[in-house]
């Protein structure tokens, strides 16, 4: 199930928000796990207990970090983390290793494909990160089985993030009131989202899969595919982040902000802290730290951003170009920051703004490539190899709604700067944003009626 379909949108989210506000408060936590483990077993019943499990064994093993002391708690750190982290390495990774030895040795093997369960990666990203805090005493293992289970199972993030830490939900997961404002926000924020998604990401889809398509396409081909997947995956991904924040605040959690105008950006750290902050940030605290971050040498600062984004490439997806694309953004980060240790000039905001949004749609357009055949059509396109016009295919496949939903899209990126609205503010309120959202929610649902449901991108991480 996901947000933007009929089931979601007419019975469950419904019955859930009925069953939960008829609910005595001690057990509104039972009623979201409840209905969480519903919403999984939706897509596929059999993954079912491979998420419980993951639940039990991470809620266990932190009373286990919390109690021990000594060596003994280290090893209860690294028992706690390897069934998590086993489980993502044999489902998400097990069919492209299997498959990059079959190339290597030319022999096939027989294998048959392990199916990914949706939404492990951020699974298990908050079983790490929760037995990791535990360990670090930053946070006091959590008692209550319920309450850590709903915090890592909250179906609002359960499939494709934010990555939620505990710590950002602990205090409200143990007492927590009814706020009509709180309600009303999430409320609006869910609209917004959802129209982002269906409205924007979702119109985009079918011109990017043209580009992708075309045999021989030329540099504008790729440049609107290119393009139209630079927005598409901006507000499909913002648009869930949105609606996930917009489901907390209706039961009263709180997720941070996930995205912060992240095409604004000037210089290629900026945009990572402002894309996907709860990835970004994560990949700080859990693995650029204490690989030693910026301390010690330029050799050492740098292996550990290409260690990083390279892992961080790698968790998108089994694949190499995700690999790739990783240490892509590692290099950047790494010469980004080698030229302000040499003291060499900036570039200025403006041009650094186009250089870094360059950078990154560069980037993108191998993100969004299945295979190495198909990133070498992407960018043998983009140098002009197939020439620079618009081909007929390209031009056959693209509609006036897309153009339109493009330049809205761009239109969009650049209007919080322009009306200087501030989303990582306390209270992002816009008179602009609570006007629109009901309008354009009701709208969002009627195209919805006329199309298949488009899966979330980040689904598939």
């Amino acid at each position: 199930m996901v947000f933007a379909s009929d089931s979601f949108l007419f019975l469950f989210l419904p019955v859930f928000l009925i069953v939960y506000a008829l609910t005595p408060g001690l057990a509104r936590n039972v009623v979201i796990l409840a209905f969480s483990w519903l919403f999984y077993a939706w897509w596929r019943a059999d993954f079912l207990p491979l998420i419980v499990s993951i639940a039990i064994w991470s809620w266990a093993t932190g009373l286990w970090i919390s109690r021990a002391e000594g060596r003994a708690r280290g090893w209860a750190l690294f028992i706690g983390i390897v069934w998590p982290l086993a489980s993502l390495v044999w489902f998400k990774y097990a069919n492209m290793l299997v498959h990059s030895a079959e190339v290597l040795t030319a022999s096939v093997w027989g294998w048959p494909d392990v199916l990914l369960p949706i939404g492990l990666s951020f699974f298990v990203f908050g079983a790490i990160s929760y037995s990791t805090d535990v360990f670090r005493g930053t946070v006091k293992a959590e008692p209550s089985f319920v309450n850590y289970a709903t915090y890592q199972s909250m179906f609002g993030h359960l499939v494709a993030g934010p990555v939620v830490r505990y710590e950002w939900v602990a205090q409200r997961l143990k007492e927590r009131t009814f706020h009509r404002a709180e309600f009303m926000f999430g409320v609006e924020r869910f609209m917004l989202g959802f129209a982002q998604k269906v409205l924007i990401a979702d119109t985009l889809a079918p011109m990017v899969d043209a580009g992708y398509a075309i045999a021989h396409p030329t540099t504008m081909d790729v440049l609107l595919a290119v393009t139209g997947y630079t927005l598409q995956l901006y507000f499909d991904f913002s648009g869930y982040s949105a609606m996930a924040i917009g489901l907390g605040l209706m039961v009263g959690l709180k997720f941070p902000e996930n995205f912060d105008n992240p095409y604004l950006s000037t210089s290629l750290a900026e945009f990572w802290r402002r894309w996907h902050i709860s990835l970004s940030s994560w990949l700080r605290d859990y693995l650029y730290i204490p690989l030693g971050g910026n301390r010690g040498s330029t050799g050492r600062v740098s292996a550990n951003l290409l260690i990083t984004m390279g892992l961080g490439g790698l968790w998108h997806g089994a694949s190499w170009t995700f690999l790739i694309w990783g240490l892509w953004h590692g290099f950047g980060l790494m010469v980004g920051r080698v030229w302000k240790n040499l003291g060499l000039p900036g570039t200025g905001a403006w041009l650094g703004h186009v250089l870094t949004l360059a950078f990154v749609m560069v980037g993108w357009a191998l993100f969004r490539a299945q295979s190495w055949a198909e990133a070498g059509v992407i960018f043998s396109g983009l140098t002009g190899s197939n020439g620079v016009a618009l081909s007929p295919s390209m031009g056959a496949a693209i509609r006036p709604v897309e153009i339109a939903t493009l330049v809205l899209g761009i239109g969009l990126i650049y209007l919080p700067k322009l009306l200087r609205i501030d989303p990582s503010a306390p209270n992002p309120g816009h008179w602009l944003r609570a006007w629109a959202a009901l309008p354009l929610f009701l709208f969002a649902v009627l195209v919805l009626q006329g199309r298949m449901v488009v899966p979330f991108l980040y689904f598939q991480f």
